[in-house]
C-alpha cells in the first residue's frame, strides 16, 4: 500500500507567489482595457471583438471590407489579402469605415506596406472596396454589390 503525501498546512500562497499571479492579472486587465479604448485588435484575444457583439438583422446588409491592387506588372485589379501584406486587419478597416474614417491618405500607410512586402512590384493604385450582400429572411437575396470607398494612387 502507498501512502499520500500528507496536505499542505501552510497560510497560503507566499508573498512571490501572490506577487507574480497578482502582475499576471494586472497585465492581462491593463491589456484588455487598453485594447477597448484605441478599439483595436492588435492584442487579440484582449481586442474588442466587435464582431461578436450583435447580431445582423435577417434583412438587412452584410457589408465586407476589400482591397484591390493594380502594380505595373498587373494592370488588371487584383483582390489583395488582408493581414502581412498590407500590415492591418480586414475587422481593423471595417471599424474605421463604420467610423467614417477613410480616405485615399488613410489607404498609404497601406500601400507602402504593401512595397515593403513587394519591393520589385509596388502598386500604383489601391482601392478600398465593400462587398454589399443584401438580406432577405436571413439568406442572400442575390449576389454581392462591389462599392468603391476610397482610392489611392500612386504619387
Amino acid at each position: 500500500m502507498t501512502s499520500r503525501p500528507a496536505p499542505a498546512t501552510g497560510d497560503g500562497l507566499r508573498p512571490l507567489g501572490t506577487l507574480w499571479r497578482l502582475a499576471a492579472v494586472l497585465l492581462c486587465v491593463t491589456v484588455l482595457v487598453g485594447a477597448n479604448l484605441r478599439l483595436t485588435n492588435d492584442p487579440f484575444p484582449f481586442g474588442v471583438l466587435e464582431q461578436y457583439a450583435k447580431g445582423i438583422d435577417p434583412n438587412g446588409e452584410v457589408r465586407e471590407a476589400c482591397l484591390l491592387g493594380v502594380t505595373a506588372s498587373r494592370p488588371l485589379p487584383f483582390e489583395i489579402p488582408f493581414g502581412r501584406q498590407v500590415g492591418t486587419e480586414r475587422a481593423d478597416v471595417e471599424r474605421r469605415l463604420r467610423a467614417g474614417g477613410t480616405g485615399p491618405e488613410q489607404l498609404a500607410p497601406l500601400a507602402a506596406a504593401y512595397a515593403r512586402a513587394h519591393p520589385e512590384d509596388p502598386l500604383t493604385r489601391l482601392e478600398l472596396c465593400e462587398e454589399v450582400t443584401t438580406l432577405h429572411d436571413g439568406a442572400p437575396a442575390g449576389p454581392p454589390q462591389r462599392v468603391t470607398v476610397a482610392v489611392w494612387e500612386a504619387p
